[in-house]
């Protein structure tokens, strides 16, 4: 009974670990005993080893398009409040001598027109 959860177990991480481009854990026959699934579990772990990379890389790929999105939507938002608002200074890549000032000043566009006014009483 052991060995075919081993096998089960294999079967379902080898669903999860395909679409991130990995090669399927191997099992060629349901094992007949816990010594015949040890070469399974090795496969596994050698599989599993791998993985720690390629999740970096997939949530390094997903931060950067989740952060141009972010990024996309503020700006959005801001010139939907002044539609003549200049986001130059937000798209434009500052240049090292004026990236303090173009980033005060995007602050100060930013702030501005997310300022809150102080409920009335």
């Amino acid at each position: 009974m052991g060995a075919q959860r081993i096998a089960d177990w294999a079967s379902k991480a080898s669903l999860a670990l395909v679409p991130l481009g990995m090669n399927p854990i191997q099992v060629a026959e349901p094992p007949a005993s816990i010594a015949d699934a040890l070469p399974v579990l090795n496969s596994a772990s050698d599989r599993l080893r791998l993985l720690e990379p390629i999740l970096a890389d997939h949530l390094e790929a997903e931060g950067r398009e989740l952060c141009r999105m972010v990024a996309e939507y503020i700006l959005t938002c801001l010139q939907s409040h002044d539609p003549a608002i200049s986001l130059a200074p937000m798209v434009d890549f500052p240049v090292a001598e004026t990236e303090a000032s173009a980033r005060d000043s995007v602050w100060d566009v930013v702030a501005a027109y997310f300022k809150r006014e102080p409920a009335d009483p």
